[in-house]
């Protein structure tokens, strides 16, 4: 039977359309979250304090590390779930692992190996993130051949591997459509594949298109970690 796993999104900087926008972020709002989330089902916490939207402002590494590492901490001290770091800067993985991280989800697709070493250092789970436009499948699959062997290279276990087909990144609507449709051509690599279509621009930011995409992808064969907003709704509308 196919894993599925629902990783839940915590928006830690104020800069994010979903969460950052509407609230203060406080200690206790981010605790409340996240216990809300895993109350909904999620397994998975995925905190980002860099919003990586079309045109985002990247900030500095050090203003990061203040909007994640201490809330991983606080998260994995009172919360019962993995915890993910969604950033591809060095200092602030590495802060955010030694806060207690257990998932890298680096959206540069591994362009900094050294994320992979901290990985291996750490033991944590890493995320392979496909970015740029869909030449075809197999251009996106040898891009995924080429970085699981960089990684490797760098100690990561093959068991902690995890891709992402990058929906959103550099695609056009059709393409991320494409890559849904198409999901189960990257079941040869018998790895977890994570998908983050939520409220993504390509589906008009709308809960009844992200939930179309999470049920396209849940016809893949391959464990599947499904990056959502909306966990009750996700969870529903899948009948986990």
């Amino acid at each position: 039977m196919q894993k599925i796993t629902l990783m839940g999104i915590l928006n830690t900087s104020p800069e994010s359309f979903f969460d950052g926008a509407n609230v203060k972020i406080t200690q206790d709002y981010v605790l409340n979250k996240a216990q809300n989330l895993v109350t909904e089902g999620a397994e998975i916490i995925d905190i980002g304090g860099q919003s990586t939207k079309p045109g985002y402002v990247e900030i500095p590494a050090e203003d990061e590390i203040a909007r994640t590492a201490p809330f991983v901490k606080l998260i994995k001290q009172n919360v019962k779930a993995q915890i993910s770091v969604d950033s591809y800067k060095e200092p602030v993985v590495k802060a955010a692992l030694e806060a207690g991280a257990d998932i890298v989800n680096d959206v540069s697709g591994l362009k900094n190996t050294n994320l992979a070493r901290l990985a291996t250092e750490y033991n944590a789970k890493l995320v392979i993130m496909h970015s740029g436009e869909v030449k075809n499948l197999e251009s996106v699959a040898m891009f995924f051949e080429k970085k699981i062997k960089q990684a490797k290279t760098c100690g990561v276990k093959e068991e902690n591997l995890i891709l992402d087909i990058g929906l959103g990144f550099g695609k056009s609507v059709e393409e991320n459509w494409f890559l849904l449709e198409n999901l189960n051509y990257f079941d040869s690599f018998n790895l977890p594949m994570l998908v983050g279509a939520s409220r993504k621009r390509f589906t008009g930011r709308t809960l009844e298109n992200s939930l179309k995409a999470v049920r396209l992808a849940a016809k893949t064969n391959c464990p599947l970690i499904l990056r959502v907003h909306e966990v009750k709704e996700t969870k529903e509308a899948l009948n986990l």
